[in-house]
Protein backbone atom coordinates (compact mmCIF):
# COMPACT_ATOMS: atom_id res chain seq x y z
CA UNK A 1 0.00 0.00 0.00
CA UNK A 2 1.15 3.62 -0.51
CA UNK A 3 2.96 5.00 2.54
CA UNK A 4 3.26 8.52 3.89
CA UNK A 5 5.49 9.95 6.61
CA UNK A 6 3.45 12.67 8.32
CA UNK A 7 5.34 15.52 9.94
CA UNK A 8 3.37 16.42 13.07
CA UNK A 9 4.70 19.97 12.90
CA UNK A 10 3.57 20.42 9.28
CA UNK A 11 0.14 18.91 9.94
CA UNK A 12 -0.26 21.24 12.94
CA UNK A 13 0.56 24.29 10.80
CA UNK A 14 -1.88 23.23 8.06
CA UNK A 15 -4.67 22.70 10.59
CA UNK A 16 -3.91 25.73 12.71
CA UNK A 17 -3.82 23.78 15.97
CA UNK A 18 -0.98 22.17 17.89
CA UNK A 19 -1.17 18.38 17.69
CA UNK A 20 0.88 15.63 19.31
CA UNK A 21 2.09 12.52 17.46
CA UNK A 22 -0.63 10.60 19.35
CA UNK A 23 -3.29 13.03 18.05
CA UNK A 24 -2.13 12.60 14.45
CA UNK A 25 -2.04 8.82 14.84
CA UNK A 26 -5.58 8.73 16.27
CA UNK A 27 -6.95 11.01 13.55
CA UNK A 28 -5.27 8.89 10.88
CA UNK A 29 -6.72 5.69 12.34
CA UNK A 30 -10.20 7.29 12.49
CA UNK A 31 -9.95 7.90 8.71
CA UNK A 32 -9.11 4.25 8.12
CA UNK A 33 -5.38 4.67 7.54
CA UNK A 34 -3.01 2.05 8.91
CA UNK A 35 -0.67 3.59 11.48
CA UNK A 36 2.66 1.82 11.07
CA UNK A 37 4.97 3.79 13.36
CA UNK A 38 4.82 6.74 15.74
CA UNK A 39 8.10 8.47 16.54
CA UNK A 40 9.08 11.91 17.74
CA UNK A 41 7.33 14.48 15.54
CA UNK A 42 6.52 11.94 12.81
CA UNK A 43 3.78 9.39 12.15
CA UNK A 44 4.20 6.83 9.38
CA UNK A 45 0.91 5.69 7.83
CA UNK A 46 -0.27 3.55 4.94
CA UNK A 47 -3.50 4.08 3.01
CA UNK A 48 -5.61 1.99 0.67
CA UNK A 49 -5.02 2.58 -3.06
CA UNK A 50 -8.74 3.35 -3.52
CA UNK A 51 -8.10 6.68 -1.76
CA UNK A 52 -5.53 8.44 -3.97
CA UNK A 53 -6.59 11.79 -2.44
CA UNK A 54 -4.89 10.72 0.82
CA UNK A 55 -1.42 11.12 -0.68
CA UNK A 56 -0.27 14.38 0.91
CA UNK A 57 -0.15 16.36 4.16
CA UNK A 58 -2.50 18.93 2.64
CA UNK A 59 -5.24 16.44 1.77
CA UNK A 60 -5.06 14.66 5.14
CA UNK A 61 -5.13 17.98 6.99
CA UNK A 62 -8.35 18.70 5.08
CA UNK A 63 -9.97 15.62 6.63
CA UNK A 64 -8.45 16.15 10.07
CA UNK A 65 -10.15 19.57 10.17
CA UNK A 66 -13.46 17.85 9.50
CA UNK A 67 -12.98 15.25 12.24
CA UNK A 68 -11.98 17.99 14.69
CA UNK A 69 -14.98 20.14 13.70
CA UNK A 70 -12.76 23.00 12.53
CA UNK A 71 -14.18 22.97 8.99
CA UNK A 72 -17.28 21.10 7.81
CA UNK A 73 -18.43 20.33 4.28
CA UNK A 74 -16.44 21.01 1.15
CA UNK A 75 -15.28 24.31 -0.25
CA UNK A 76 -16.40 25.29 -3.74
CA UNK A 77 -13.55 24.65 -6.14
CA UNK A 78 -13.61 26.68 -9.34
CA UNK A 79 -11.23 27.20 -12.22
CA UNK A 80 -11.06 30.70 -13.72
CA UNK A 81 -10.83 31.40 -17.44
CA UNK A 82 -7.44 31.93 -19.08
CA UNK A 83 -5.97 32.32 -22.54
CA UNK A 84 -3.76 29.20 -22.22
CA UNK A 85 -4.21 26.77 -25.09
CA UNK A 86 -2.75 23.33 -25.81
CA UNK A 87 -2.90 21.99 -29.35
CA UNK A 88 -2.91 18.20 -29.57
CA UNK A 89 -1.64 16.90 -32.89
CA UNK A 90 -2.95 13.71 -34.43
CA UNK A 91 0.55 12.18 -34.31
CA UNK A 92 0.21 11.32 -30.58
CA UNK A 93 -2.94 9.23 -31.07
CA UNK A 94 -1.05 5.93 -31.38
CA UNK A 95 1.63 6.84 -28.83
CA UNK A 96 -0.10 8.50 -25.84
CA UNK A 97 -3.41 9.98 -26.98
CA UNK A 98 -4.83 12.08 -24.11
CA UNK A 99 -3.73 15.19 -22.23
CA UNK A 100 -5.30 17.54 -19.69
CA UNK A 101 -3.70 20.64 -18.20
CA UNK A 102 -4.23 23.40 -15.65
CA UNK A 103 -2.45 26.38 -14.13
CA UNK A 104 -2.51 27.32 -10.44
CA UNK A 105 -1.34 30.84 -9.51
CA UNK A 106 -0.99 32.95 -6.33
CA UNK A 107 1.17 30.33 -4.63
CA UNK A 108 4.35 30.59 -2.59
CA UNK A 109 5.63 27.03 -2.49
CA UNK A 110 8.08 26.11 0.22
CA UNK A 111 10.54 23.25 0.01
CA UNK A 112 8.14 21.21 2.17
CA UNK A 113 5.25 21.99 -0.19
CA UNK A 114 7.22 20.81 -3.21
CA UNK A 115 8.37 17.62 -1.47
CA UNK A 116 4.76 16.92 -0.46
CA UNK A 117 3.58 17.58 -4.00
CA UNK A 118 6.16 15.22 -5.49
CA UNK A 119 5.15 12.49 -3.01
CA UNK A 120 1.52 12.91 -4.10
CA UNK A 121 2.59 12.88 -7.76
CA UNK A 122 4.50 9.60 -7.41
CA UNK A 123 1.71 7.94 -5.44
CA UNK A 124 -0.77 8.94 -8.15
CA UNK A 125 1.60 7.49 -10.76
CA UNK A 126 1.35 4.18 -8.93
CA UNK A 127 -2.29 4.19 -7.78
CA UNK A 128 -4.04 5.71 -10.81
CA UNK A 129 -1.25 5.50 -13.36
CA UNK A 130 -0.18 1.84 -13.25
CA UNK A 131 3.44 2.97 -12.80
CA UNK A 132 3.00 5.82 -15.36
CA UNK A 133 1.66 3.62 -18.17
CA UNK A 134 -1.92 4.82 -17.74
CA UNK A 135 -1.31 8.25 -16.19
CA UNK A 136 1.80 10.45 -15.97
CA UNK A 137 1.93 13.88 -14.31
CA UNK A 138 4.26 16.78 -15.10
CA UNK A 139 4.70 19.76 -12.73
CA UNK A 140 6.33 22.92 -14.09
CA UNK A 141 7.23 26.48 -13.08
CA UNK A 142 4.61 28.30 -15.15
CA UNK A 143 6.60 31.55 -15.27
CA UNK A 144 9.00 29.81 -17.67
CA UNK A 145 6.23 28.48 -19.92
CA UNK A 146 5.24 30.46 -23.01
CA UNK A 147 1.84 29.41 -24.39
CA UNK A 148 0.33 28.30 -26.67
CA UNK A 149 1.63 24.77 -26.19
CA UNK A 150 1.83 21.84 -28.57
CA UNK A 151 1.52 18.16 -27.70
CA UNK A 152 2.82 15.98 -30.51
CA UNK A 153 4.90 12.91 -31.35
CA UNK A 154 8.40 13.30 -32.77
CA UNK A 155 11.08 10.89 -33.96
CA UNK A 156 13.30 9.45 -31.25
CA UNK A 157 16.30 11.42 -32.56
CA UNK A 158 14.43 14.40 -34.00
CA UNK A 159 14.66 16.72 -31.00
CA UNK A 160 16.97 17.27 -28.02
CA UNK A 161 16.68 19.02 -24.65
CA UNK A 162 18.17 18.93 -21.16
CA UNK A 163 16.11 16.57 -18.97
CA UNK A 164 15.84 16.83 -15.19
CA UNK A 165 18.95 15.54 -13.49
CA UNK A 166 21.19 16.00 -16.55
CA UNK A 167 23.57 18.70 -17.71
CA UNK A 168 23.58 18.16 -21.46
CA UNK A 169 21.04 17.96 -24.21
CA UNK A 170 19.77 14.49 -24.98
CA UNK A 171 17.44 13.05 -27.59
CA UNK A 172 14.47 10.92 -26.46
CA UNK A 173 16.41 7.85 -27.63
CA UNK A 174 19.42 8.82 -25.50
CA UNK A 175 17.18 9.47 -22.49
CA UNK A 176 15.58 6.04 -22.81
CA UNK A 177 18.95 4.30 -23.04
CA UNK A 178 21.26 6.45 -20.88
CA UNK A 179 19.32 8.51 -18.33
CA UNK A 180 18.49 6.62 -15.07
CA UNK A 181 14.83 7.69 -15.14
CA UNK A 182 14.63 7.00 -18.87
CA UNK A 183 15.95 3.46 -18.43
CA UNK A 184 13.53 2.87 -15.55
CA UNK A 185 10.44 3.74 -17.60
CA UNK A 186 11.58 2.91 -21.13
CA UNK A 187 9.36 -0.19 -21.09
CA UNK A 188 6.27 2.04 -21.41
CA UNK A 189 7.34 3.18 -24.88
CA UNK A 190 8.76 -0.16 -25.96
CA UNK A 191 7.96 -0.78 -29.62
CA UNK A 192 7.04 2.87 -30.29
CA UNK A 193 8.84 4.65 -33.11
CA UNK A 194 7.96 8.14 -31.85
CA UNK A 195 8.12 10.03 -28.55
CA UNK A 196 5.34 12.25 -27.14
CA UNK A 197 6.61 15.76 -26.46
CA UNK A 198 5.10 18.95 -25.00
CA UNK A 199 6.54 22.16 -26.49
CA UNK A 200 5.84 25.81 -25.76
CA UNK A 201 5.58 28.58 -28.38
CA UNK A 202 9.37 29.11 -28.38
CA UNK A 203 10.05 25.44 -29.12
CA UNK A 204 11.26 24.68 -25.60
CA UNK A 205 10.55 21.14 -24.39
CA UNK A 206 8.48 21.12 -21.22
CA UNK A 207 8.08 17.38 -20.95
CA UNK A 208 8.74 14.01 -22.54
CA UNK A 209 5.81 12.10 -21.01
CA UNK A 210 5.61 9.65 -19.39
CA UNK A 211 9.38 9.63 -18.88
CA UNK A 212 10.75 12.96 -17.65
CA UNK A 213 10.36 16.75 -17.66
CA UNK A 214 12.76 19.24 -19.14
CA UNK A 215 15.07 21.02 -16.71
CA UNK A 216 13.99 24.46 -18.01
CA UNK A 217 10.69 24.43 -16.07
CA UNK A 218 11.91 22.65 -12.94
CA UNK A 219 9.80 23.52 -9.90
CA UNK A 220 11.80 25.26 -7.15
CA UNK A 221 10.98 26.78 -3.72
CA UNK A 222 9.17 30.15 -3.80
CA UNK A 223 7.53 29.27 -7.12
CA UNK A 224 4.20 31.13 -7.33
CA UNK A 225 2.72 29.54 -10.46
CA UNK A 226 2.49 25.85 -11.37
CA UNK A 227 1.61 24.45 -14.77
CA UNK A 228 0.32 20.87 -14.61
CA UNK A 229 0.17 18.45 -17.51
CA UNK A 230 -1.32 14.98 -17.20
CA UNK A 231 -1.02 12.58 -20.13
CA UNK A 232 -2.14 9.01 -20.53
CA UNK A 233 -4.18 6.34 -22.19
CA UNK A 234 -7.34 6.68 -20.06
CA UNK A 235 -9.20 9.98 -20.29
CA UNK A 236 -11.15 9.48 -17.06
CA UNK A 237 -8.04 8.60 -15.03
CA UNK A 238 -6.02 11.60 -16.22
CA UNK A 239 -8.88 13.95 -15.30
CA UNK A 240 -9.06 12.38 -11.84
CA UNK A 241 -5.33 12.83 -11.30
CA UNK A 242 -5.49 16.47 -12.47
CA UNK A 243 -8.38 17.25 -10.09
CA UNK A 244 -6.51 15.80 -7.11
CA UNK A 245 -3.35 17.82 -7.87
CA UNK A 246 -5.23 21.07 -8.60
CA UNK A 247 -7.44 20.93 -5.49
CA UNK A 248 -4.38 20.20 -3.34
CA UNK A 249 -2.69 23.34 -4.68
CA UNK A 250 -5.88 25.36 -4.20
CA UNK A 251 -5.94 24.23 -0.56
CA UNK A 252 -2.41 25.61 -0.32
CA UNK A 253 -3.83 29.02 -1.22
CA UNK A 254 -3.63 28.93 -5.00
CA UNK A 255 -6.15 29.94 -7.68
CA UNK A 256 -6.87 27.50 -10.50
CA UNK A 257 -7.12 28.48 -14.17
CA UNK A 258 -8.50 26.49 -17.07
CA UNK A 259 -6.65 25.54 -20.24
CA UNK A 260 -8.18 24.89 -23.63
CA UNK A 261 -7.23 21.48 -25.03
CA UNK A 262 -7.70 21.51 -28.79
CA UNK A 263 -7.51 18.11 -30.52
CA UNK A 264 -6.61 18.09 -34.22
CA UNK A 265 -7.25 15.56 -36.99
CA UNK A 266 -9.97 12.89 -36.78
CA UNK A 267 -10.56 13.57 -33.08
CA UNK A 268 -11.11 17.29 -33.66
CA UNK A 269 -12.75 18.77 -30.59
CA UNK A 270 -12.17 21.36 -27.87
CA UNK A 271 -12.35 20.78 -24.13
CA UNK A 272 -11.53 22.96 -21.12
CA UNK A 273 -9.71 21.41 -18.17
CA UNK A 274 -9.89 21.03 -15.23
CA UNK A 275 -13.56 20.34 -14.56
CA UNK A 276 -13.90 20.95 -10.81
CA UNK A 277 -17.67 20.65 -10.59
CA UNK A 278 -18.92 18.33 -7.81
CA UNK A 279 -20.95 15.18 -8.48
CA UNK A 280 -24.39 14.91 -6.90
CA UNK A 281 -25.84 11.88 -5.13
CA UNK A 282 -29.06 10.91 -3.35
CA UNK A 283 -28.91 8.75 -0.22
CA UNK A 284 -31.83 6.98 1.42
CA UNK A 285 -31.48 7.31 5.25
CA UNK A 286 -33.37 4.06 5.90
CA UNK A 287 -31.09 2.12 3.56
CA UNK A 288 -27.98 3.71 5.10
CA UNK A 289 -29.25 2.87 8.60
CA UNK A 290 -29.86 -0.76 7.67
CA UNK A 291 -26.32 -1.16 6.32
CA UNK A 292 -24.65 0.48 9.31
CA UNK A 293 -26.95 -1.20 11.84
CA UNK A 294 -27.87 2.02 13.64
CA UNK A 295 -31.15 3.95 13.29
CA UNK A 296 -30.11 7.34 11.92
CA UNK A 297 -32.07 10.47 11.09
CA UNK A 298 -31.44 12.51 7.95
CA UNK A 299 -29.93 15.22 10.13
CA UNK A 300 -27.45 12.81 11.73
CA UNK A 301 -26.40 11.52 8.30
CA UNK A 302 -25.92 15.08 7.01
CA UNK A 303 -23.76 15.92 10.03
CA UNK A 304 -21.60 12.81 9.53
CA UNK A 305 -21.11 13.54 5.81
CA UNK A 306 -20.14 17.14 6.51
CA UNK A 307 -17.53 15.92 9.02
CA UNK A 308 -16.09 13.91 6.12
CA UNK A 309 -15.84 17.14 4.06
CA UNK A 310 -18.83 16.43 1.82
CA UNK A 311 -21.63 18.96 1.32
CA UNK A 312 -24.99 17.47 2.28
CA UNK A 313 -28.53 18.51 3.12
CA UNK A 314 -31.82 16.77 3.93
CA UNK A 315 -34.73 17.19 1.56
CA UNK A 316 -37.98 15.26 1.14
CA UNK A 317 -36.93 12.37 3.36
CA UNK A 318 -33.66 11.90 1.42
CA UNK A 319 -30.12 13.17 1.86
CA UNK A 320 -28.65 15.10 -1.07
CA UNK A 321 -24.85 14.95 -1.13
CA UNK A 322 -22.28 16.82 -3.19
CA UNK A 323 -18.97 15.04 -3.72
CA UNK A 324 -15.92 17.27 -4.38
CA UNK A 325 -13.81 16.62 -7.51
CA UNK A 326 -10.93 14.98 -5.65
CA UNK A 327 -13.11 12.16 -4.26
CA UNK A 328 -12.62 9.82 -7.21
CA UNK A 329 -13.42 6.79 -5.03
CA UNK A 330 -17.16 7.54 -4.69
CA UNK A 331 -18.65 5.19 -7.26
CA UNK A 332 -21.92 4.06 -5.63
CA UNK A 333 -24.24 5.24 -2.83
CA UNK A 334 -22.80 2.50 -0.61
CA UNK A 335 -19.53 4.50 -0.64
CA UNK A 336 -21.44 7.37 0.96
CA UNK A 337 -22.73 4.99 3.62
CA UNK A 338 -19.11 4.18 4.47
CA UNK A 339 -18.43 7.92 4.79
CA UNK A 340 -21.38 8.19 7.19
CA UNK A 341 -19.95 5.35 9.32
CA UNK A 342 -16.50 6.98 9.43
CA UNK A 343 -18.09 10.37 10.18
CA UNK A 344 -20.03 8.86 13.09
CA UNK A 345 -16.84 7.16 14.30
CA UNK A 346 -16.47 3.41 14.21
CA UNK A 347 -15.64 3.51 17.90
CA UNK A 348 -19.17 4.77 18.60
CA UNK A 349 -20.81 1.79 16.85
CA UNK A 350 -21.62 -1.22 19.00
CA UNK A 351 -20.54 -4.47 17.31
CA UNK A 352 -23.17 -7.24 17.16
CA UNK A 353 -22.75 -10.86 16.15
CA UNK A 354 -24.88 -11.65 13.10
CA UNK A 355 -27.89 -13.87 13.67
CA UNK A 356 -27.46 -17.14 11.78
CA UNK A 357 -29.69 -20.18 11.39
CA UNK A 358 -26.89 -22.71 11.40
CA UNK A 359 -23.18 -23.34 11.70
CA UNK A 360 -20.63 -22.88 9.00
CA UNK A 361 -19.15 -25.93 7.29
CA UNK A 362 -15.89 -26.49 5.49
CA UNK A 363 -15.99 -26.46 1.70
CA UNK A 364 -15.51 -29.82 0.04
CA UNK A 365 -12.26 -28.57 -1.50
CA UNK A 366 -10.97 -27.65 1.98
CA UNK A 367 -11.88 -31.04 3.42
CA UNK A 368 -10.25 -32.92 0.53
CA UNK A 369 -7.13 -30.73 0.74
CA UNK A 370 -6.83 -31.42 4.47
CA UNK A 371 -7.19 -35.16 3.90
CA UNK A 372 -4.47 -35.13 1.22
CA UNK A 373 -2.11 -33.24 3.49
CA UNK A 374 -2.68 -35.70 6.35
CA UNK A 375 -1.99 -38.64 4.01
CA UNK A 376 1.17 -37.10 2.52
CA UNK A 377 2.57 -36.13 5.93
CA UNK A 378 1.81 -39.64 7.18
CA UNK A 379 3.79 -41.06 4.25
CA UNK A 380 6.85 -39.06 5.31
CA UNK A 381 6.62 -36.13 2.86
CA UNK A 382 7.26 -32.48 3.72
CA UNK A 383 4.90 -29.85 2.30
CA UNK A 384 6.26 -26.87 0.37
CA UNK A 385 4.41 -23.81 -0.95
CA UNK A 386 5.76 -22.15 -4.10
CA UNK A 387 4.49 -19.03 -5.86
CA UNK A 388 2.01 -19.16 -8.73
CA UNK A 389 4.29 -16.70 -10.53
CA UNK A 390 6.92 -18.70 -12.35
CA UNK A 391 9.74 -18.71 -14.87
CA UNK A 392 9.14 -19.95 -18.40
CA UNK A 393 12.71 -21.16 -18.94
CA UNK A 394 12.58 -23.28 -15.79
CA UNK A 395 9.08 -24.63 -16.42
CA UNK A 396 9.61 -25.48 -20.08
CA UNK A 397 13.20 -25.46 -21.39
CA UNK A 398 14.66 -27.08 -18.26
CA UNK A 399 11.87 -29.67 -18.31
CA UNK A 400 12.75 -30.51 -21.96
CA UNK A 401 9.35 -29.25 -23.13
CA UNK A 402 9.25 -27.71 -26.60
CA UNK A 403 6.11 -25.64 -25.99
CA UNK A 404 5.79 -22.07 -24.71
CA UNK A 405 3.84 -20.99 -21.60
CA UNK A 406 0.20 -20.35 -22.36
CA UNK A 407 -0.20 -17.68 -19.67
CA UNK A 408 2.60 -15.10 -19.86
CA UNK A 409 2.97 -11.81 -17.99
CA UNK A 410 3.08 -8.88 -20.38
CA UNK A 411 5.35 -6.58 -18.34
CA UNK A 412 6.98 -8.65 -15.58
CA UNK A 413 8.69 -6.77 -12.76
CA UNK A 414 11.46 -9.36 -12.86
CA UNK A 415 12.62 -11.77 -15.56
CA UNK A 416 12.51 -14.46 -12.87
CA UNK A 417 8.71 -14.26 -12.90
CA UNK A 418 7.52 -13.94 -16.47
CA UNK A 419 4.66 -16.46 -16.54
CA UNK A 420 2.12 -18.32 -14.43
CA UNK A 421 2.81 -21.93 -13.59
CA UNK A 422 1.05 -24.76 -15.41
CA UNK A 423 2.73 -27.59 -13.45
CA UNK A 424 3.89 -28.00 -9.85
CA UNK A 425 6.75 -30.41 -10.57
CA UNK A 426 9.30 -27.79 -11.75
CA UNK A 427 8.87 -25.94 -8.47
CA UNK A 428 9.57 -29.11 -6.48
CA UNK A 429 12.73 -29.75 -8.50
CA UNK A 430 13.86 -26.21 -7.69
CA UNK A 431 13.23 -26.93 -4.00
CA UNK A 432 15.41 -30.04 -4.23
CA UNK A 433 18.18 -28.05 -5.90
CA UNK A 434 18.12 -25.49 -3.07
CA UNK A 435 18.40 -28.31 -0.51
CA UNK A 436 21.18 -30.27 -2.23
CA UNK A 437 23.46 -29.85 0.80
CA UNK A 438 20.89 -31.26 3.24
CA UNK A 439 20.63 -34.94 4.27
CA UNK A 440 18.88 -37.48 2.06
CA UNK A 441 16.35 -38.94 1.45
CA UNK A 442 14.29 -35.84 0.67
CA UNK A 443 10.56 -36.24 0.05
CA UNK A 444 8.51 -33.15 -0.86
CA UNK A 445 4.94 -32.51 -1.94
CA UNK A 446 2.87 -29.49 -2.96
CA UNK A 447 -0.88 -29.03 -3.18
CA UNK A 448 -1.73 -25.87 -5.07
CA UNK A 449 -3.25 -24.06 -8.02
CA UNK A 450 -1.98 -23.98 -11.57
CA UNK A 451 -3.31 -21.73 -14.35
CA UNK A 452 -4.74 -23.22 -17.52
CA UNK A 453 -5.56 -21.27 -20.69
CA UNK A 454 -9.33 -21.28 -21.34
CA UNK A 455 -10.54 -18.87 -24.03
CA UNK A 456 -14.17 -19.65 -23.23
CA UNK A 457 -13.92 -17.61 -20.00
CA UNK A 458 -13.81 -13.78 -19.84
CA UNK A 459 -10.42 -13.87 -18.07
CA UNK A 460 -9.22 -16.55 -20.55
CA UNK A 461 -7.66 -18.61 -17.76
CA UNK A 462 -8.89 -21.26 -15.34
CA UNK A 463 -7.47 -22.32 -11.99
CA UNK A 464 -7.02 -26.02 -11.32
CA UNK A 465 -5.67 -27.71 -8.22
CA UNK A 466 -2.82 -30.18 -8.62
CA UNK A 467 -1.00 -32.49 -6.25
CA UNK A 468 2.67 -33.18 -6.99
CA UNK A 469 5.26 -35.09 -5.00
CA UNK A 470 8.89 -36.11 -5.47
CA UNK A 471 11.32 -38.40 -3.70
CA UNK A 472 15.06 -37.81 -4.00
CA UNK A 473 17.80 -40.20 -2.83
CA UNK A 474 20.22 -42.72 -4.28
CA UNK A 475 17.53 -45.40 -4.66
CA UNK A 476 14.58 -43.27 -5.84
CA UNK A 477 12.54 -45.32 -8.30
CA UNK A 478 9.29 -45.68 -10.18
CA UNK A 479 8.16 -48.42 -7.78
CA UNK A 480 8.52 -46.11 -4.78
CA UNK A 481 6.34 -43.30 -6.14
CA UNK A 482 3.86 -45.83 -7.57
CA UNK A 483 3.31 -47.17 -4.04
CA UNK A 484 2.72 -43.63 -2.77
CA UNK A 485 0.29 -42.92 -5.61
CA UNK A 486 -1.70 -46.08 -4.86
CA UNK A 487 -2.01 -45.06 -1.20
CA UNK A 488 -3.30 -41.60 -2.21
CA UNK A 489 -5.83 -43.06 -4.66
CA UNK A 490 -7.03 -45.45 -1.97
CA UNK A 491 -7.68 -42.68 0.55
CA UNK A 492 -9.41 -40.51 -2.07
CA UNK A 493 -11.49 -43.44 -3.28
CA UNK A 494 -10.32 -42.96 -6.87
CA UNK A 495 -10.30 -45.89 -9.27
CA UNK A 496 -7.43 -45.24 -11.67
CA UNK A 497 -4.75 -47.23 -13.46
CA UNK A 498 -1.42 -46.71 -15.18
CA UNK A 499 -0.74 -46.76 -18.89
CA UNK A 500 2.82 -46.74 -20.27
CA UNK A 501 3.57 -43.36 -21.84
CA UNK A 502 6.65 -41.29 -22.64
CA UNK A 503 7.20 -37.75 -21.30
CA UNK A 504 10.16 -35.45 -22.16
CA UNK A 505 11.02 -34.93 -18.49
CA UNK A 506 10.98 -38.64 -17.55
CA UNK A 507 13.47 -41.40 -18.40
CA UNK A 508 12.22 -43.37 -21.44
CA UNK A 509 10.56 -46.61 -20.39
CA UNK A 510 10.21 -45.47 -16.77
CA UNK A 511 7.07 -43.36 -16.92
CA UNK A 512 3.33 -43.79 -17.18
CA UNK A 513 0.10 -41.83 -17.47
CA UNK A 514 -2.42 -42.02 -14.63
CA UNK A 515 -5.70 -42.90 -16.34
CA UNK A 516 -9.27 -42.71 -15.07
CA UNK A 517 -12.09 -43.83 -17.37
CA UNK A 518 -9.94 -43.25 -20.44
CA UNK A 519 -8.87 -39.72 -19.37
CA UNK A 520 -5.30 -38.83 -18.41
CA UNK A 521 -5.45 -37.31 -14.93
CA UNK A 522 -1.73 -37.28 -14.14
CA UNK A 523 1.72 -38.68 -14.83
CA UNK A 524 4.37 -40.57 -12.90
CA UNK A 525 7.97 -41.56 -13.51
CA UNK A 526 11.69 -41.14 -12.90
CA UNK A 527 13.10 -37.71 -13.77
CA UNK A 528 15.37 -37.56 -16.84
CA UNK A 529 19.10 -36.97 -16.05
CA UNK A 530 19.21 -33.96 -18.37
CA UNK A 531 16.37 -32.34 -16.41
CA UNK A 532 18.20 -33.04 -13.14
CA UNK A 533 21.34 -31.44 -14.55
CA UNK A 534 19.37 -28.38 -15.70
CA UNK A 535 18.02 -27.85 -12.19
CA UNK A 536 21.28 -28.70 -10.43
CA UNK A 537 20.00 -31.85 -8.68
CA UNK A 538 22.63 -34.60 -8.40
CA UNK A 539 20.60 -37.45 -6.89
CA UNK A 540 18.01 -39.63 -8.67
CA UNK A 541 14.46 -38.26 -8.44
CA UNK A 542 11.09 -39.92 -9.03
CA UNK A 543 7.82 -38.05 -8.94
CA UNK A 544 4.16 -37.81 -9.80
CA UNK A 545 1.64 -35.04 -10.52
CA UNK A 546 -2.16 -35.36 -10.41
CA UNK A 547 -4.84 -33.03 -11.75
CA UNK A 548 -7.42 -33.25 -8.94
CA UNK A 549 -10.20 -31.73 -11.05
CA UNK A 550 -9.84 -34.30 -13.81
CA UNK A 551 -9.54 -37.02 -11.18
CA UNK A 552 -13.00 -36.03 -9.95
CA UNK A 553 -11.83 -35.07 -6.47
CA UNK A 554 -12.58 -31.32 -6.65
Amino acid sequence: MPALSLSVERVSRLIGRDLTPKDVAELSAALGLSVEEVVENEVRVEYNPNRPDFGSHVSLARYFKGLLGLELGSKRYTALSSDIRVQVEESVEKVRPYIVCAVVRSLNLSEEDIADLITLQEDLHWVLGRDRRKVAIGLHDNTKVRPPLTYKAVGLTEISFIPLGAYREMTPLQILSEHPTGRKYSWILEGKEAAPIILDSRGNVLSFPPIINGSLTELRPQANEVFIDVTGTDQKAINQALNIIVTTLVDLGGKAYKTLISYQGRRRRRVYTPDLSPSRWVLDPKWASSLIGVELTSREIVKALRRMRLNAKARGGKVLAEVPPYRVDILHPVDLVEEVAIGLGYQSLEPLLPETTGEGLLLQSTRISSLIRVVMLGLGFTEVVNTTLSNSQRDFAWMRLKTEPRVKILNPISALYDSLRELLSPGLLSNLALNSKNPYPQRLFELGDVLVRDDSLPERTRREMHLAFVTCHSGASFSEVKAVLEEILLHLDISAGLEAREYPFYIPGRSAAVMKEGVEVGFIGEIHPEVLENFGVYMPVAGCELNLRLAGVL
